[in-house]
Order: structure tokens, then C-alpha cells, then sequence
């Protein structure tokens, strides 16, 4: 501005000269200088050339101002852009969702932080890129969107799977909101679109959770039917046969007839199990010995396991007591048996070790030569209603029953598998003793 100002005076000056030039001329030539300045007077010369001069000097001097205002309001206009700006970018920067814009091409405007590591692609990297070219792990049909969000003038939300190597699969909801030509500072003639995208991956899985609990709550209701409607027919079997079973005298009908009562009363077991199953009980909690309950499972499955060809180990390396539910235990053993069976459709063999595991824990390794589960499945084999069988084969509800059961019981299930090398489950449960003055909490009736 100073150089304007400069160029202005010098232009002043430089017409101040040139007519003082002229009638310093004009003045040298006349012979009387006071008749010349009096004629020059009387002519208005000298009064024009103050005047333009002034005229000219304050046209000159407004104009120079206007320009300098110009320049000033410019300045700051520019000055409010350039803040407005890093504000914008720092509100979505903090964002914490990805945000980003893109032109009517599908072209990236803007890229903010969380984008960044939500997509694994830095801002440098993705500007001015077609976002149909980036590899971002999912796919949008951005034709159609576009289309769809500018006729409807609204924003819509699409669901988007996120792949990405070494990465658990996300999903994410993607909004896309469209910005009409000339409304907001990154607006081009033809419009652009904001999409915020955000990963609802915890909020799908806990919908699930949550159906899946409206699923046990259903069960719940059907299971007291069931109870009310087979309990009866159950206990007129139990009392049937524990009434033959007096009568018979030959020992192997006998047998039969007693395999057939603990059948039954291992049947009502599993309605009451089922009616108790979404919440614990946490009754009838004694001193159990886990070889007697995997022996008494055995004898239970024994025709089943002759059938199938499978053979069941069984080996006690330290001591097997544990204080917990006799009748939930057995159940447990009989899903783990059942399970086996299932996988061994040729035959093989199921090794049941019990050992000492952690300082103050009964380790129980439970082992088949099954076919073995495929490891993408490992994860959800115990959620209920979950089941590798084909449909009409299996519920889904016995892994879940084992670990409701085992978790209830202050204990802990793991599972190892490889497809091809059958199943081991190891379960710990936290080991019974005996503690001086607390013999009348404990009940010694499945002792030796």
C-alpha cells in the first residue's frame, strides 16, 4: 500500500512540474513579468492549474483509498477463510467418527483423523482420489447412492462389511448426506456428499446377544410346558420299572431295568436343567468325585458306545473331589460324550484324564479322535443355539448347557481342535477339602 501511495505523490508532483514548466516558459518569453502574471491571473490559468491540480491530486488520493480498502477487506475476508477452515478441519479432525467429502465424481475432498484409522489410509494418500479406486476393504455402489440420496434430498445410511488382511471382519455404517451447489465452503457447481462412517460391529453382536436372550426367554416358557407335560408320563416310567425291577429275578433283565430307571431319572434331570437354564441355581452342592461321575455317565452310554465302536478311557492321577451338583456334573460329561459320539461315526476312541491342574484345581481333559472342529467355528461353539450338526440333528443347546454348568461351578472350559485330530476339552474345577469346624456344611453322602 505504501508503494501505491508512493506512485500517487510522484504522479502529483510529476503533473505540478509539468505545469509549472509551461508557464515558467510561457514566462520567459514575455517581456513585462508583471503585465504576463497579470494577464495569466486575469485568463484563470494559474487559478485552473491549482485547481486541477488539486482536483486531480484528490481524485487520485480517493482512488488510492478505495483500492486500499479493497485490499484490506480482501485481506480479511481471507483471514476469516483461512480460520474458518482450520476450524472445520480441526472439528473433524477430533471427530470420532470417520468423516470425509467427496465431489460429484466420487473424487476425496477431505479426509479426517479417525478415517484415517478406521480405513488405514492417510489423508495424503486418498486426496483427490477416486474413492472407488481405493482398496478400503468393502464396496459401495456410489453411482447408485449418489442417485438415490439426491432425489430423495435426505441423507441415507448404508451397512458396509470392512475386510482387510489380519483384521476381524468390521461392520460399518455409512451415512451419506448430499450438499446442494453453492451451500458450504467445499460446494462445487455440480453438489457433493459428507459421508460419516462408523463401526457397528459391537452393536450388531450385542443385538445378537440380545436376540438371542429373547431366544431364552422363549425357551424358558416352552420348557415349563414341556416339564408340566412330561414330568408326569417320566415318573410313571420311573415307578414302573423300579416296581418291575422288584419282580425280576433274572440279573441281566434286572441290569436292563436299572439302566433304564437312571435313563429316566437322567431324562428328568435334563428338563429341570432346561427349565434352570438361564438362570443358575447353585443348589444341592455337595463333595462329588469326578471319576464316579464319569464312570456312572459311561454305564449310562455303555449300549450307545458299544454300538458306535468307541472306546472310553479313563485315568485318575491325583484326587478327584470337587463340591458341586452331582446330577449337573453328570450332565455334563453326557454332552461331552454325546458330542463325541457324534463325531466319531466309524468308531475311535475317548480318553477322559483327571489330573491336578492350577494350585487348588482338578483338571479333567476330556479327548476324542473325532473329525475335530473347523477352527473359523471355535470361536461360537459354545454360544447356544449354535450347532455344527446338520439341521433336525442337534439344538445347539448342549456346549452352552457344559458351559453354564462348568462356569456356575467357579470352573473354566477351554477348547483345542484341528480338523482331522479330534477335540480335547479341559475343564477345571476348584478342589473339595475338608476344613476343620466346617463338616456339618458339607455333605459326605457320595463318599467312599
Amino acid at each position: 500500500m505504501r508503494a501505491v501511495q508512493l506512485v500517487l505523490a510522484a504522479a502529483s508532483v510529476l503533473y505540478l512540474t509539468y505545469n509549472m514548466l509551461k508557464i515558467t516558459g510561457e514566462f520567459q518569453q514575455a517581456e513585462n513579468w508583471a503585465e504576463f502574471w497579470t494577464e495569466e491571473w486575469r485568463s484563470g490559468s494559474v487559478l485552473t492549474m491549482l485547481i486541477g491540480s488539486g482536483l486531480f491530486q484528490f481524485f487520485i488520493l480517493a482512488l488510492g483509498w478505495s483500492m486500499y480498502l479493497r485490499i484490506r477487506q480482501r485481506e480479511t475476508i481471507n483471514i476469516r477463510l483461512r480460520r474458518s477452515e482450520q476450524k472445520f478441519r480441526a472439528i473433524i479432525n477430533h471427530a470420532g467418527e470417520a468423516v470425509f467429502l467427496l465431489d460429484s465424481e466420487g473424487r476425496v475432498q477431505e479426509w479426517n483423523k479417525a478415517a484415517e484409522q478406521l480405513f488405514g489410509k492417510s489423508r495424503r494418500q486418498v486426496m483427490q482420489q477416486p474413492l472407488r479406486t481405493l482398496d478400503l476393504g468393502g464396496e459401495l455402489d456410489l453411482n447408485s447412492i449418489f442417485s438415490d440420496v439426491q432425489r430423495v434430498r435426505r441423507s441415507l445410511t448404508y451397512e458396509l462389511q470392512l475386510t482387510r488382511p489380519g483384521t476381524v471382519p468390521q461392520i460399518l455404517s455409512t451415512t451419506f448426506s448430499y450438499i446442494a451447489p453453492g451451500t458450504g465452503a467445499f460446494a462445487e457447481k455440480a453438489g457433493s456428499y459428507v459421508v460419516i462412517a462408523r463401526d457397528i460391529t459391537s452393536e450388531k453382536q450385542l443385538e445378537s446377544r440380545m436376540s438371542e436372550t429373547e431366544k431364552l426367554a422363549g425357551i424358558g416358557q416352552l420348557a415349563a410346558g414341556i416339564a408340566h407335560q412330561l414330568n408326569t408320563p417320566l415318573g410313571s416310567i420311573l415307578l414302573s420299572a423300579q416296581m418291575l425291577e422288584e419282580d425280576i429275578e433274572d440279573e441281566d433283565d434286572a441290569e436292563d431295568i436299572r439302566r433304564i430307571i437312571r435313563q429316566t431319572e437322567q431324562c428328568r434331570s435334563i428338563i429341570k436343567g432346561l427349565l434352570n437354564f438361564a438362570r443358575p441355581t447353585g443348589s444341592g452342592r455337595t463333595r462329588v468325585n469326578l471319576s464316579d461321575v464319569v464312570a456312572d455317565t459311561v454305564y449310562l452310554m455303555d449300549k450307545n458306545l458299544k454300538v458306535a465302536g468307541v472306546l472310553v478311557e479313563v485315568e485318575e492321577t491325583c484326587d478327584p473331589w470337587v463340591f458341586g451338583n452331582r446330577n449337573e456334573l453328570e450332565q455334563v460329561f453326557f454332552n461331552l460324550l454325546g458330542n463325541s459320539l457324534d463325531a466319531m461315526q466309524d468308531g475311535g476312541s475317548v480318553q477322559v484324564k483327571i489330573l491336578r491342574g492350577d494350585p487348588g484345581e482338578v483338571r479333567v481333559e476330556f479327548r476324542d479322535t473325532g473329525e475335530g472342529i473347523p477352527e473359523e467355528e471355535q470361536d461360537r461353539i459354545f454360544l447356544p443355539f449354535f450347532t455344527t450338526k446338520d439341521y433336525g440333528k442337534g439344538t445347539g443347546l448342549g456346549l452352552s448347557i457344559v458351559a453354564r454348568i462348568v462356569h456356575e461351578h467357579g470352573g473354566r472350559i477351554e477348547l483345542r481342535s484341528k480338523p482331522g485330530r479330534g477335540t480335547t476339552f479341559i475343564l477345571s474345577f476348584s478342589e473339595a477339602r475338608d476344613r476343620v469346624g466346617s463338616s456339618s456344611l458339607i455333605d459326605d453322602s457320595g463318599g467312599d
